[in-house]
């Protein structure tokens, strides 16, 4: 058994590193989520904040001068979100992700390696089941109150893969967010749902607004954590974005997601990001099993497919012919 090397508050609210404890791999395996309090120790934190601040301005500048800031970061003027989504209540924004930051981050190098940091690498490894892991996903993001409305509707992230989310070993892969700054209520936790309360619901439904259901959104939970904690969660958990409303608030993160090698169906700094766009489902539809394998997505034969897997694909492909795929599955089974 692999035990947690307890995590302490230190003077200044410096926290620790750690190893992940066993339970908090369970419960990343069982209920779809967890948040790792404290896994990298904020001292290592602290010490990529010059970096940081390289890609993002920092909380009192930007308030300081929200309009002058936006136009200096940013070099544009800001996107106008689709009309679609009114100012009150959920909705996918564009400046939502307004802030964004790409790997390798500038600077010491010192953010970079959090992104293969000991700790967070353990944690991965024996949550995913295997030592040959990938990243697939790194990324840095910054959010500030008065940006936009950045609460968002419950939803899954169909955008990770070609396929429809996926839950059970060998094939399940962790989405991240490795926390850079405390993030705290009003500072826009992520919130999500435990999946052992949602297998009623579909996680290939593109989303549930809160008067569609109300009860889903009653189950959802805050990942509140200091800075160095890290949120991880699969594809099939329902979970939203929530608006920042700390007054003069900020919340930084490095969103890195991790794969099994040679999954090369899931992605996401890739084309998969595109996989629920409807050029993409056309283009499936039209292609040919040695066509799509060059995009990664499983051929027939290959051991990905279940019955209910093929099902949900041709729901998500509704012109693709699934023949191959069906035949080569039934010969098999």
């Amino acid at each position: 058994m692999v035990r947690c090397t307890e995590w302490r508050r230190r003077k200044g609210g410096a926290v620790s590193g750690r190893l992940a404890d066993d339970e908090e791999v369970r419960t990343w395996q069982e209920d779809g989520w967890v948040l790792v309090e404290g896994l990298i120790g904020t001292d290592d934190i602290d010490a990529a904040a010059d970096d940081m601040y390289q890609h993002f301005p920092s909380a009192e500048a930007y308030h300081a001068d929200p309009e002058g800031v936006t136009q200096k970061w940013l070099s544009r003027p800001r996107q106008l979100s689709d009309p679609i989504w009114p100012d009150e209540g959920p909705g996918f924004r564009d400046e939502q992700h307004a802030f964004q930051g790409r790997f390798p981050f500038r600077g010491s190098g010192k953010m970079n390696r959090l992104t293969v940091h000991p700790s967070l690498v353990n944690f991965v490894e024996r949550a995913l089941g295997s030592e040959d892991v990938r990243v697939y996903q790194v990324g840095a993001s910054a959010k500030y109150t008065g940006v936009t409305n950045y609460e968002q509707p419950m939803h899954t992230d169909r955008n990770h893969s070609w396929l429809p989310p996926r839950s059970e070993p060998p094939y399940w892969f962790m989405e991240g967010f490795l926390y850079l700054s405390d993030v705290n209520e009003g500072e826009a936790p992520t919130h999500l749902v435990k999946t052992s309360l949602t297998q009623d619901r579909s996680s290939n439904t593109v989303l549930y607004m809160p008067n569609d259901d109300p009860e889903l959104y009653a189950l959802e939970r805050p990942a509140n954590g200091v800075r160095g904690s890290f949120l991880a969660y699969r594809n099939d958990v329902f979970h939203r974005a929530v608006d920042l409303t700390a007054p003069g608030g900020s919340r930084f993160l490095i969103n890195v997601s991790f794969k099994v090698a040679g999954h090369d169906w899931i992605g996401y700094d890739s084309l998969q990001s595109h996989a629920s766009e409807s050029e993409w489902i056309r283009f499936a539809e039209k292609s040919s099993p040695r066509e799509l394998a060059l995009y990664g997505f499983p051929e027939p034969g290959h051991p990905v497919w279940t019955k209910s897997l093929l099902a949900e694909t041709a729901a998500k492909y509704p012109k693709l012919d699934m023949t191959p795929w069906v035949d080569s599955f039934e010969e098999g089974g």
